[in-house]
C-alpha cells in the first residue's frame, strides 16, 4: 500500500485478535498475529498432521522460501547470508564461540548497559571481557559510546531499539565506525524488525539477530540470524547436525561436505509451522506498507507519550524524535506491580521493566486504546 487510511487502519485492527476486549500494550514483549498469519500456522499444522510425510518436497520448498523473504524483506543481496534459527540467545551463543577461537583468552567487547540478557550473557559465559556503557535516563550518548571504541575493541555489540527503555540508536553510525576501525558489529534487531526498515545491503553489519515473535508478529519460536560472508568464511561452525551438510538425505554416517550457506545453521528438522508463520507475517509487513507501519507506530507513540508527559510521570529514555520508537517507559511513582494489577483488573496490560512501566503500542492499537490506558492511570492516582 502506498499509503494507509484511517479507514483501513481500523480494518487492519479487526484482523488482530489480540485487540478484542482488551488494552493490549504489551507489544514488546509478544505482538498480537494477523489472522493471515494464524491460518497459514493452522494450515501447516493440519497437513503435518494428516499427510505427514506425503509430498516430502514441500518442507524444503517452505524452508527456501521462507529464506528467500526474510532477504528480500531486509535487502539482503546474497540470500545464502541469512536463516531463520531458535531465537537470539542461541545465535548470539554461536557468535560467542565463533569469538573464543578467535581469541582464546577472550574478545574485548563494548555494549550498552541496558541491552537485554540475550545481547550479553553469552558472551560472558564463553570468557569474553564485556565493558558496558551506562545511560543516563535511558539515554545513550552516541558520541561518547563512539569514543569507548578503542584500540582493544574487537566487537561491538548493541540492539538497534533498547528493550527497557525504547532508545533508539542510530545504527548506521555505529556500523559506520565499526567498519572504519575494523571492529565486528553484532546488532540485535529483535525490538526493532517489523517496526523500523532495515537495509542489509546498505548497512554493514558483522551479525544481526531479530526474534520474530515481538513487533513482526509472527508467533514464536523463530529469529533471523545474518551474518557477513566475510565473518562466515573467517570462521568455522561451531554446531553441526544431520541438515548442515551439503547433502542431508544421503543421510550418511562419514564426515560430509558442510553446507556453505548459513543454512548449516539449521542443524535438523526445523518446526516447519513457525517458518511457515514468519514467512507470512513478513509478507502481510511488506503489503501493509514498512514506511506506514513505522509513521503510524511512531504517530500513536507520541499522543501516548505526550498524555503521560501530561500526567506529570517521568518518561525514561529518548527525548528527540530520532530515538523514539514504539515503546514509552516510565517511572509511575508507585509501587509498579500494584498499578498492573489495577490496570489487568480492566484488562489493560503493560510491562514492569526493571521498575518501571513499559507501554509498547503498536499499529493495530488507536487513540481510543490511549484514553482508556491514560484514564486507568488518572484512576489509579485517585483512588
Amino acid at each position: 500500500m502506498s499509503h494507509v487510511t484511517q479507514d483501513k487502519w481500523i480494518k487492519l485492527r479487526k484482523q488482530y485478535p489480540i485487540t478484542e476486549n482488551k488494552v493490549y500494550l504489551k507489544n514488546a514483549s509478544i505482538s498480537g498475529m494477523h489472522s493471515k498469519v494464524i491460518k497459514r500456522s493452522h494450515e501447516w499444522n493440519h497437513s503435518i498432521a494428516c499427510e505427514g510425510a506425503v509430498n516430502e518436497q514441500r518442507f524444503g520448498d517452505l524452508v527456501f522460501a521462507a529464506r528467500d523473504t526474510v532477504a528480500h524483506y531486509l535487502n539482503i543481496p546474497n540470500v545464502e547470508s541469512v536463516t531463520l534459527t531458535e531465537n537470539t540467545s542461541h545465535n548470539f551463543n554461536l557468535l560467542a564461540i565463533m569469538l573464543k577461537e578467535q581469541f582464546p583468552k577472550g574478545a574485548h567487547i563494548l555494549a550498552p548497559a541496558d541491552e537485554f540478557p540475550s545481547s550479553i550473557l553469552p558472551f560472558y559465559h564463553h570468557g569474553h571481557h564485556i565493558t558496558q556503557f551506562s545511560s543516563h535516563q535511558g539515554v545513550i550518548d552516541e558520541d561518547e559510546f563512539i569514543n569507548q571504541i578503542t584500540d582493544q575493541t574487537h566487537v561491538v555489540i548493541c540492539s538497534h531499539v533498547q528493550f527497557s527503555t525504547g532508545f533508539r540508536i542510530d545504527i548506521e553510525r555505529i556500523a559506520r565506525e565499526c567498519e572504519k576501525r575494523g571492529v565486528y558489529f553484532f546488532l540485535n534487531a529483535t525490538q526493532s524488525i517489523g517496526v523500523f526498515p532495515i537495509d542489509l545491503e546498505k548497512l554493514k553489519v558483522t551479525a544481526l539477530s531479530a526474534t520474530c515473535h515481538k513487533w513482526l508478529g509472527a508467533g514464536m519460536g523463530r529469529a533471523v540470524f545474518y551474518l557477513n560472508r566475510e565473518f562466515m568464511k573467517e570462521h568455522n561452525p561451531p554446531l553441526l547436525g544431520w541438515c548442515s551438510v551439503a547433502e542431508p538425505f544421503e543421510m550418511k554416517n562419514t564426515p560430509g561436505v558442510a553446507r556453505e550457506d548459513l543454512g548449516i545453521y539449521q542443524l535438523g528438522t526445523l518446526p516447519f509451522t513457525q517458518l511457515a508463520a514468519v514467512k507470512e507475517a513478513l509478507e502481510v509487513n511488506l503489503e501493509i506498507g514498512r514506511e506506514e507501519i513505522e509513521t503510524r507506530i511512531l504517530q500513536l507513540a507520541n499522543i501516548l507519550r505526550s498524555e503521560i508527559n501530561e500526567l506529570g510521570l517521568p518518561i525514561v529514555g529518548a527525548q528527540r524524535s530520532e530515538n523514539q520508537s514504539g515503546i514509552i517507559t516510565f517511572d509511575p511513582q508507585c509501587n509498579p506491580d500494584d498499578l498492573i494489577e489495577f490496570l489487568e483488573e480492566r484488562r489493560i496490560y503493560v510491562n514492569n521493566r526493571r521498575g518501571l512501566i513499559r507501554a509498547s503500542i503498536h499499529f493495530y492499537n488507536n487513540e481510543e486504546d490511549i484514553n482508556l490506558f491514560i484514564s486507568a492511570l488518572k484512576d489509579f492516582k485517585h483512588r
